[in-house]
């Protein structure tokens, strides 16, 4: 709007910004050794500046906490759990490397030694023919499609999109709850909301998901950050520059624990 002399201007800053985020502490560190430095990461808190989010992140708590430290990947805003980050450029580099993408192909099994990925969560239900305890690999491919609100957005590949990313994740029934499922999701390839697109591609989004939908495509009116999903990264499997695969664990949130454990 044109302004006339004597105006004011009020901006209203957007609900969704107003949310409070989450405050590291030491008490999230679940490993660190001088370079690496590892945290539970609680739900709500941004890793990286975004979508609104530019001093309320993990990025700009590091610098109370260990200001040389710098995250070696992301995870989305709502989703909780193991957060890997390094003090050196070239453990950086390293780790991002695996983190990112652990096989070279998305129809190659585990490596050995290799980094490996488990999430837990909670999904709607998923097919009655699928037992407890039973794991099934999804391989679609992740690719960008367009979204009014957005421009562009992750979603399940459409076919024949040549710059679609492949991708793997192997998904376990842990247990049916009369809302829906628990699940475990191991991946070895780290795809942009891989496990939101690749639960949804099935017929079972994650519970509370407002952006992905059966299909593993997104809701137009709904964006990446919308909350309400439970997703937990609870175990991690790194191998160092140095020395041995490394084995990493942070505690399961109550909601994402078996009743029958």
């Amino acid at each position: 709007p044109v302004l006339a002399a004597g105006d004011r201007l009020v901006w209203h800053r957007p609900p969704w910004q107003e949310a409070a985020v989450p405050v590291l502490s030491e008490r999230a560190i679940v490993f660190d050794d001088g370079d690496l430095l590892v945290f539970n990461k609680p739900s709500g808190l941004p890793v990286l500046p975004a979508g609104g989010f530019l001093e309320h992140t993990l990025l700009a708590q590091l610098q109370a906490l260990a200001p040389a430290a710098r995250p070696v990947h992301r995870l989305g805003r709502f989703t909780s759990g193991l957060l890997v980050c390094a003090r050196r450029p070239a453990t950086r580099g390293w780790l991002s490397a695996q983190l990112r993408d652990s096989t070279s192909a998305s129809e190659a099994p585990v490596a050995v030694g290799s980094c490996r990925k488990l999430y837990r969560a909670l999904c709607e239900p998923v097919s009655s023919d699928w037992a407890i305890g039973e794991s099934r690999v999804i391989t679609s491919a992740i690719g960008k499609r367009p979204h009014p609100l957005l421009g562009e957005i992750w979603c399940m590949a459409e076919s024949g999109d040549t710059s679609a990313l492949s991708s793997r994740s192997e998904i376990t029934l842990i247990e049916r709850r009369p809302q829906g499922c628990l699940v475990d999701v191991a991946i070895t390839t780290g795809r942009p909301h891989q496990i939101r697109i690749h639960t949804a591609s099935i017929g079972a989004p994650l519970l509370g998901d407002r952006l992905y939908v059966t299909g593993g495509i997104a809701n137009l009116g709904a964006l990446p950050g919308a909350a309400g999903y439970r997703l937990h990264a609870y175990r991690l499997r790194l191998q160092l520059p140095v020395g041995n695969a490394m084995q990493l664990e942070a505690p399961l949130p109550c909601i994402l624990i078996s009743q029958g454990a």
